[in-house]
């Protein structure tokens, strides 16, 4: 059945996304296996124009006669809308990259039990003291495909493997901050001893509890509490609706060096490290490279294809979808920090007194409209003389151009993220960052 021509027999023009998604998975939790799940999803989004009146349905299902009756519920929805005479019409032909290959795990929930199992095991021999909060491990596979009445028809997929860990020690009266690590790559490449590793040494280094006072210090940002920052308090200003609407900080500000130069940002579906490679956004327009920030000065916006038509440019080929609306807004598919030329053992080593930074608290509330950040910034790990001496917790707040201005370190090895956004981050060192003392 071709859904595309039954949809035109309502609409003027008409977009159908339909997206399948496989989730295997065992978690954990206080030190033993909670929960073992396999699910499949299907679902579809129907997209429908008729005499520039938008009607949208959500279909909680790939099969194909549900997603005829979203055709005909998106057709109702949009008689009943006012008309959008800014519609440009859905996009048209595209020449798209090669599709990656897209390598199916094919692991069983049982797999990840029993992997999940030896896990537990290990960082029980290795710190009896440790208590794991959390786990999982599990695979994600996906496909799209989506088609419209001006010829666009293209499907892609991927697939990864995740493994996430929360451990909290106890120490007599002393009970550590949560400790949290993680890896997200294909099935071949994940490193389960670097994320349990990782959570070891900074659950020890958490037991000596020091206070930070008010100061400036040089602050080293993991890529988790990077990715958290920019996330919230900076990407938003990247959207091109934002500037149509006026109320991105970077309005007129291309060509202007907004951060350190050691910075510079790509949207990069294609990376060879990428969580999921993209060849088309949600709209089928086809991906690229964006550079957002080059060595400090920003380069530009990203657009989908409503909002570029606004301002007479091209998609930039950063439509993305909300499956719980059916809109298109816009988004980036892989957010690169690019690396820089140092080492991380060389850059903590060169730390007189500063601070090591895992996690933000907070930053979800930072305000992007004007770059204003407050954050606490927990767990957070005291350096003396080149030596992590212990754990803390303190607030910084101020402005996102601010500190990543005073970045003027970054680490030579970036680690993927997935869960602020899909991305790859580096380790950064800012120079004299503004802290103050939290109460505990």
């Amino acid at each position: 059945m071709n859904l595309i021509r039954e949809g035109e027999k309502y609409f003027d023009e008409v977009e159908i996304e339909i997206v399948r998604r496989r989730e295997v998975s065992a978690k954990a939790e206080l030190n033993q296996i909670s929960s073992a799940t396999t699910s499949d999803l299907g679902m579809a989004v129907v997209r429908g124009v008729v005499d520039k009146r938008v009607g949208i349905s959500i279909v909680d299902s790939d099969d194909e006669r549900r997603i005829l009756a979203g055709i005909e519920r998106a057709y109702k929805i949009a008689k009943l809308n006012d008309r959008d005479d800014s519609w440009p019409g859905f996009p048209s032909g595209q020449s798209y990259a090669s599709k990656p290959r897209a390598d199916v795990d094919g692991k069983d929930a049982d797999y990840f039990v029993n992997r999940l199992t030896v896990v537990l095991k290990e960082i029980s021999e290795r710190k009896p003291d440790a208590i794991v909060v959390g786990a999982e491990m599990g695979s994600i596979a996906w496909n799209s495909r989506v088609m419209n009445s001006n010829g666009i028809d293209v499907d892609q997929g991927d697939s990864l493997r995740v493994f996430a860990l929360v451990l909290m020690g106890r120490y007599g009266d002393v009970v550590t901050p949560s400790i949290f690590d993680m890896d997200v790559k294909k099935a071949d490449d994940i490193d389960e001893d670097r994320v349990i590793s990782s959570c070891l040494e900074k659950v020890e280094f958490a037991r000596n509890v020091k206070r930070a006072d008010a100061q400036e210090a040089e602050v080293i940002l993991e890529p988790f509490a990077l990715a958290e920052i920019l996330q919230f308090a900076m990407y938003p200003s990247f959207s091109g609706e934002r500037k149509v609407k006026g109320t991105s900080m970077l309005s007129g500000k291309e060509g202007e060096r907004i951060v350190s130069e050691e910075i510079s940002i790509v949207d990069d579906p294609f990376h060879e490290m990428a969580i999921s490679r993209i060849i088309a956004d949600d709209e089928g327009v086809a991906t690229r490279v964006n550079t957002l920030i080059d060595r400090g000065v920003f380069r530009g916006f990203l657009w989908n294809h409503y909002w570029a038509s606004m301002e007479g440019r091209e998609s930039t080929g950063n439509g993305t979808r909300s499956f719980r609306t059916g809109s298109v807004g816009i988004g980036a598919h892989n957010m690169v920090v690019k690396p820089g030329n140092v080492a991380l053992e060389d850059m903590v080593s060169e730390v007189r007194h500063g601070y090591l930074v895992s996690s933000f608290q907070g930053a979800h509330s930072s305000n992007p409209d004007t770059g204003s950040i407050s954050v606490v910034a927990n767990p957070a790990f005291v350096i003396e003389d080149g030596e992590i001496m212990g754990s803390t917790v303190f607030m910084l707040a101020g402005n996102i151009y601010d500190l990543m201005g005073k970045i003027s370190r970054v680490s030579s090895e970036i680690r993927p993220v997935f869960m602020m956004g899909r991305g790859l981050y580096p380790h950064v060192l800012a120079e004299d960052v503004k802290i103050a003392p939290v109460s505990r």
